[in-house]
């Protein structure tokens, strides 16, 4: 018998379902998990306010929907009795049956955004709810009305099935979701591949198989994801702030200091079965996340741009004195001039105090007569002539 794949036959039942009959994903990876398992109205909420539907609003306000972009579904709720084996005919006019007699729900796996968009368009009490009604577009015909309450849609049987589909389609391909969408879905499936019986590297292995990702991006996204779980199960670490940047966290964790001072090993020499963060640098961790992401109270995060994690904090966490500092000071500035030791602290001043005063010639000449400048002046020429007596004294 010739071996199953994941596209094998490549024909899966398309219908037209009504957007009655659709409800919205409580396990869409996008979602945080405090609104994962919410109701249909929270989860519409959380859709409306952090994913841009206004957007897709205004293309299905002029132009209803488009068939040719199929959302893909699941059954959620089916006769007990229902006999999916059969051709794909068959099986496609038994579901119009179900759907006919109202005997069957879906759930939309692939395409939440445009069904939540579709379900604000149609409902005034949703837009009231949401107190939408003034600034959200609105159908500007019936017949678009009359094309929004039927969606075209592919039916898969579960969502193990859907699986390779997604993966190659937001991780590998180019449809590709937010980085802690990305790593959330990839650790969801290592763990129901790991539930089988098997160990976690053969999970991964499984996993990276079937979205067709022969790099590491896998397993990184992987650890990733499992470390920021750990600082929201093991220190009650505000997660907001980390799931809008989640690459940071990447960005964060190449680094060979910052992993150090956390205490993770590299991808290719940690356990992975293991709790990446030792208990003992839990704390350091905290730091870390709050450095970078603020802690969403009182304290914001000290980068301004995500480059500074290689060229400022970086530096900082190689070298134990700079890193006191920036814990006693938050000042990552100060703390980087510190790094590498004393030395490196002095060449760093003199050298900015170099340009500085190199740039400042070009106008200085203008104040040769104004008294501040020239007692800031005098001011400079003394720290400069202490400075030669510390080191240039046995020349």
């Amino acid at each position: 018998m010739p071996k199953k794949f994941a596209g094998k036959g490549g024909k899966r039942p398309q219908l037209n379902v009504p957007l009655d009959l659709i409800d919205l994903d409580k396990e869409n990876p996008r979602l945080s998990k405090e609104h994962q398992g919410g109701t249909q109205y929270d989860i519409l909420s959380v859709l409306y306010r952090d994913f841009d539907l206004e957007e897709i609003a205004f293309s299905m306000i002029e132009n209803g929907y488009f068939d040719e972009e199929p959302i893909v579904v699941v059954p959620s709720t089916l006769p007990s009795d229902f006999d999916w084996e059969k051709d794909i005919d068959k099986l496609q006019n038994s579901l119009d049956d179900l759907i006919e007699e109202n005997k069957i729900r879906f759930t939309v796996v692939e395409g939440n955004r445009r069904i939540a968009t579709a379900k604000l368009l149609l409902d005034y009490d949703l837009r009231q709810k949401l107190k939408l009604e003034e600034t959200f577009p609105k159908p500007r015909s019936k017949e678009v009305t009359e094309d929004l309450k039927i969606i075209p849609a592919i039916v898969y049987k579960n969502r193990n099935d859907i699986s390779p589909y997604l993966g190659v389609r937001h991780i590998a391909g180019i449809l590709k979701w937010e980085a802690y969408a990305k790593a959330r879905y990839i650790t969801g499936r290592i763990e129901e591949e790991n539930a089988k019986h098997k160990n976690i590297e053969a999970s991964i292995a499984e996993v990276q198989k079937k979205v067709g990702d022969r790099t590491d991006v896998i397993k990184r996204q992987y650890m990733f994801y499992k470390i920021t779980e750990q600082a929201e199960k093991e220190i009650d670490f505000d997660m907001r702030e980390v799931m809008q940047r989640f690459s940071l966290v990447g960005e964060a964790i190449n680094s060979p200091s910052i992993r150090d001072y956390i205490g993770v090993l590299s991808y290719k020499e940690a356990d992975f079965n293991k709790k990446f963060v030792p208990k003992d640098k839990l704390e350091n961790l905290e730091r870390l996340l709050i450095w970078i992401f603020g802690n969403g109270k009182d304290k914001i995060p000290i980068l301004t741009d995500s480059r500074r994690i290689k060229s400022r904090l970086a530096p900082v966490l190689a070298d134990k004195d700079a890193t006191e500092y920036l814990i006693k000071t938050s000042s990552l500035e100060d703390a980087y001039e510190r790094s590498g030791g004393d030395k490196q602290y002095l060449i760093r001043r003199i050298n900015t105090s170099i340009k500085a005063i190199s740039n400042s010639l070009g106008v200085a000449y203008k104040y040769r007569d104004d008294d501040e400048i020239r007692s800031l002046v005098k001011d400079l020429v003394k720290a400069v002539e202490e400075l030669e007596k510390m080191v240039l004294k046995n020349d």
